[in-house]
């Protein structure tokens, strides 16, 4: 008997549960990959398929989730074995299931709602599904699987892809609903169902989520405007991670009333996602034997195309008007490392009186230090001055990253210049964990997303900011620069630009004056020199900066206060040349030495 035969004849048709959670609760770790077990540990998924078919499952799900080559490549480099992978996970799960219960090919979202530097075009995206599916239907599966998509229009390439591989494949399609009964993208249930059932897949619904509770009303909402037949694969509820691992209730009676619910309401397919196991699949069997699915009724519903939600940007900081007067002076200063912030700012007050701008850095170096949030704010109040928070991708992920930005704005902080920041490796714990969710571009088009009224995802969320936001610009060995990288977050979004620290005055004309020219905003730090030792310093062990040979000539053998009165001197040479080609300077005091700027400004 096929597939299709059976599941006609019968009233519901039970999957199993979470793979992925039954290899971690076997000490595998969440950094391997699962897909992958499928070659070098097949006895450990066979038995997971065994158990879940010893449950009641009558389809067996392949270990092949993630295992395309654009997830394969980018996370664990063994796109060359991605035919190989899904080959071996229909095999095992065949195995498993005997003549007992059905195998369905699990596929799932090729591309990451966040990976804004990876451009994947429909074609690629057709042939990265089209090697999946070859290794899985010469594996012998008997359906297709395309579970928990985020992007509506990449399971619909999907599909439209396993149609056009097999004319008589059956297909089941489930989207994810994570936020708020929407998806990831603000697409509501209708809407996705709307498009959905004018595809050839047999199966539409959702799986994952948060818990019984959201998938049976998503899956309600798909129902009542398709007539297609209904899936759906809910996570037994929240995770949570305690004690170094991830946890999730264990709730099997609760599930299986919910899979009576789910009859109730016409669901035909049903079965479990993150952290289900074959309890739960065991219970829900049990509950459901003798039961059939409700007939459904479909509804009129309106259904609307969600229209432009971005706002146009309304940027107010005093900070732009200041910057285009073409002489403004900043002051860079390090928040303390202590919360003595009276101390710290006796030390930097005195010298505040020749600036226009502060800006306050984030942790340089990655040595921890009051956050430039905080401190930022402080200096605003007592000083009056334009602020630039220093705001890297380093110690946060997306969601500290969105709050931390909130909050910015909350308290009038609008100034903003986005690195990636210095790696961990480098500061007072080599141990800790770098973030970077995202690139210093990807930061950018975050804070041009808020300042349309937007997530980064494209989903409102209500007033907008107005930050006025800056990038950073190193010079490479030769005074060379990325221009396609400035270029490409200044049309993401940035204002304006500020340099790494300029020594090097005829090797980084050519740049400015281009950059000027086309009508950049540009800052151009000077950090003063104070001995030979400290250019030889510069020179030969930091990165980006190059000091001329002409300079480290001046500053050799110089010491003390010699040495940093030649280090002024030179500092203004610097700051006369490239007035042209800027609209001010940003002073970096070396090693906190603020009283140096009255030898630069002099």
């Amino acid at each position: 008997m096929n597939f299709k035969t059976f599941f006609n004849e019968n009233t519901f048709t039970l999957l199993d549960g979470a793979m992925g959670t039954q290899l971690y609760s076997k000490g595998i770790s969440k950094g391997h990959c699962y897909d992958e077990l499928n070659i070098s540990m097949p006895e450990v998924v066979l038995d997971i398929h065994r158990e879940y078919l010893d449950a009641g499952a009558s389809i067996l799900t392949t270990n092949t989730f993630g295992a395309n080559r654009s997830v394969l490549e980018d996370y664990y480099d063994l796109a060359g074995k991605t035919k190989e992978i899904n080959y071996y996970g229909a095999r095992l799960a065949k195995r498993a299931a005997k003549d007992k219960a059905f195998v369905a090919g699990s596929i799932g979202p090729i591309t990451r709602p966040l990976d804004k530097d990876k451009k994947l075009s429909a074609s690629d995206i057709r042939e990265i599904i089209r090697e999946q599916l070859e290794g899985l239907m010469e594996g012998g599966v008997d359906l297709i699987l395309f579970e928990t998509f985020a992007s509506l229009d990449e399971l619909l390439l999907g599909i439209d892809t396993a149609r056009k591989f097999d004319s008589n494949l059956f297909i089941i399609a489930a989207m994810t609903y994570p936020s708020n009964g929407l998806t990831l993208f603000g697409k509501t249930p209708y809407e996705v169902s709307f498009k959905l059932d004018k595809t050839t897949a047999q199966v539409i619904g959702a799986n994952c989520g948060t818990g019984p509770q959201s998938i049976l009303e998503a899956v309600k909402k798909m129902g009542s405007v398709s007539e297609k037949e209904l899936i759906a694969m809910p996570n037994a509820g929240l995770a949570q991670f305690s004690q170094g691992k991830f946890y999730y209730p264990s709730n099997p009676d609760y599930f299986a009333r919910y899979g009576k619910k789910y009859l109730e309401n016409g669901i035909k397919v049903l079965g479990g996602c993150c952290g289900t196991t074959p309890d739960y699949i065991r219970h829900l069997h049990s509950s459901l034997e003798g039961l059939s699915p409700r007939s459904r009724r479909l509804k009129s519903v309106s259904i609307q195309e969600r229209g432009e939600v971005r706002k146009e940007p309304v940027i107010t900081s005093p900070l732009q008007k200041l910057l285009q007067s073409g002489s403004a002076i900043a002051l860079e200063v390090d928040p303390p490392k202590d919360p003595d912030f009276d101390k710290f700012f006796k030390s930097i007050e005195p010298y505040t009186s020749h600036v226009d701008i502060i800006n306050v850095s984030d942790s340089p170096m990655a040595k921890p230090r009051m956050s430039p949030i905080a401190a930022g704010k402080l200096l605003k109040d007592r000083l009056h001055r334009e602020i630039i928070i220093h705001y890297t991708a380093r110690d946060r992920n997306i969601l500290g990253i969105q709050s931390d930005l909130l909050g910015a704005s909350a308290l009038g902080l609008e100034n903003f210049l986005l690195l990636g920041g210095d790696p961990p490796s480098i500061g007072d714990y080599p141990f800790a964990t770098g973030v970077y969710d995202l690139t210093s571009g990807g930061l950018v088009e975050m804070l041009d997303s808020l300042n349309h009224g937007t997530d980064i995802l494209g989903n409102p969320v209500g007033k907008q900011t107005g930050f006025f936001i800056g990038i950073g610009m190193g010079f490479g060995a030769g005074g060379n620069v990325d221009l396609d990288s400035v270029h490409r977050k200044l049309k993401s979004g940035a204002h304006f630009v500020i340099t790494q620290p300029v020594f090097d005055i005829s090797r980084c004309r050519k740049t400015l004056e281009a950059l000027k020219a086309s009508g950049v905003t540009i800052l151009i730090s000077i950090l003063p020199l104070i001995s030979g030792r400290n250019a030889e310093y510069l020179h030969y062990e930091v990165p980006g900066i190059s000091v001329p040979a002409e300079f480290l000539k001046r500053m050799e053998g110089k010491r003390g206060r010699e040495g940093e009165k030649e280090g002024a001197a030179i500092a203004r040479r610097i700051v006369r040349e490239l007035e042209p080609y800027s609209d001010g300077i940003l002073f970096m005091p070396p090693m906190g030495k603020y009283r140096l700027l009255d030898d630069v400004l002099s």
